[in-house]
C-alpha cells in the first residue's frame, strides 16, 4: 500500500490559471458597464443642481444690487431673457461675486434665463 501512494505525485498549484484570470476580468467588465452610465448620470444631475442653486445665488445678488446700489449700477430683468456672464458685469464690478462665478456649471458657453414667475435665473437650456 505505501508504494502504490508514493507512486501519485502530489501537485501544488502555485498560481492562478489563465480561464480564471479571464473569468475575473469579464465580471470586472461587466460591473464596470453597469456602474459607468449611473455615475456619468450622477454627474450630469449633480451639474444641474450645483447650476440651480447658482443661479439661486445670482438672483439675490441682482436683487441686492439693484436695492442697495445708489449710483445706478443695476440689472434691469425681463422674462425669458437669457443673461451672459457681461450682462451681469455690474455684480462683478461692485464687488458681490467674481467672474467664475457667473460661469454656467452645465455648459460654459450658455448663460442664465430669467423667470418672472419663478422670480430665479436659470440655466440657458
Amino acid at each position: 500500500m505505501t508504494n502504490s501512494t508514493n507512486n501519485t505525485k502530489k501537485t501544488t498549484r502555485k498560481g492562478f490559471t489563465l480561464i480564471e484570470i479571464l473569468i475575473v476580468v469579464v465580471i470586472l467588465g461587466v460591473l464596470a458597464a453597469l456602474v459607468v452610465p449611473s455615475v456619468t448620470g450622477a454627474l450630469d444631475d449633480a451639474n444641474t443642481e450645483a447650476a440651480s442653486a447658482r443661479g439661486g445665488q445670482i438672483t439675490t445678488m441682482v436683487t441686492r444690487l439693484n436695492q442697495f446700489q445708489p449710483n445706478g449700477d443695476s440689472v434691469t430683468l425681463t422674462d425669458g431673457t437669457v443673461y451672459s456672464s457681461a450682462d451681469l458685469q455690474a455684480l462683478v464690478d461692485n464687488g458681490y461675486c467674481s467672474a467664475d462665478d457667473l460661469t454656467n456649471q452645465v455648459d460654459s458657453t450658455k448663460g442664465w434665463v430669467w423667470s418672472a414667475t419663478t422670480r430665479k435665473f436659470t440655466p440657458e437650456p
